[in-house]
């Protein structure tokens, strides 16, 4: 198998499980010291062993560690999903501007979807709207019957096909924030270690009241830091997904590569 075809984020992501795990189990040591002497004095074991096992240890307790965790910020991340759901619905056709009405998206759009595509059309205001049905007004009245019944199906059509456009928008704005296909391999690793660094920064601050050993300024600040540094990802990744325009670019780029990835022909 290639390596461009490896699962690269899972390797990268569970080898620097390492890391926490291996602070956990210096944590552990500093509570209960020599807790691990008697493992370390076992003379049937080479040292080759030893450090074999210490490693498969500290591989197991940090991904339990960074899964928990990341448990923990997906079900808050679902919780707030929830409490977004719960507030008032505002219907797509209500928003003035909006990026689903981008020119530029739609076409990127048209050519994915080829004929499946909604209807090009634009929402008709409430200032225009109003002038045009003065404009009837004005028709011979055999007229404005019909001309009447034609606007009002202009409209009703126009923000159909607004809400379709804005169904499709939802979709790739949600696709294109998880998406991580693109993805090099030095962003899985800078990943991986990431978020295993901030795993670590939690437990080694979470753990500082209860260990004396940990209430330095050297142990303190690092862990506030990449503690911090979590929080603000975390922070941003939900301002993103909570902000329809944050992804249009993205988008239209996505799109733009779908369509020439269809049209390249295929190798053999």
């Amino acid at each position: 198998m290639e390596p461009s075809k490896l699962p690269l984020e899972k390797v990268f992501f569970f080898v620097a499980g390492i890391i926490p795990g291996f602070i956990a189990l210096l944590i552990f040591n500093l509570v209960a010291p020599g807790s691990f002497t008697w493992f370390f004095t076992m003379g049937f074991l080479g040292y080759k062993t030893k450090l074999g096992v210490m490693l498969l240890t500290a591989f197991v307790v940090g991904n339990s560690l960074t899964t928990f965790l990341d448990r923990l910020l997906g079900g808050v991340g679902g919780y707030l999903g929830a409490r977004m759901a719960k507030e008032p619905y505002v219907p797509p056709t209500s928003v003035k501007v909006a990026p689903w009405r981008d020119t530029r998206w739609r076409v990127a759009l048209k050519r994915r979807l080829g004929t499946q595509a909604p209807k090009d059309t634009m929402l008709i205001s409430e200032g225009i709207f109003d002038i045009r049905v003065q404009t009837v007004g004005i028709m011979p009245e055999a007229q404005r019957a019909n001309a009447m019944a034609e606007l009002n199906r202009e409209k009703l059509e126009a923000e159909m096909n607004d809400l379709v456009w804005a169904g499709w928008y939802e979709h790739y704005h949600r696709r294109v924030l998880t998406n991580r296909d693109k993805w090099g391999v030095q962003q899985h690793v800078l990943h991986g270690l990431n978020f295993n660094l901030e795993t670590t920064a939690v437990y080694a601050l979470l753990s500082t009241p209860f260990v004396p050993g940990l209430r330095h300024w050297w142990c303190i600040f690092p862990a506030v830091f990449w503690t911090a540094l979590l929080f603000a990802e975390q922070f941003a990744a939900f301002g993103r997904f909570k902000d329809p325009w944050s992804s249009l670019g993205e988008q239209i780029e996505y799109l733009s590569e779908e369509d020439i990835r269809e049209s390249l022909p295929e190798q053999t």
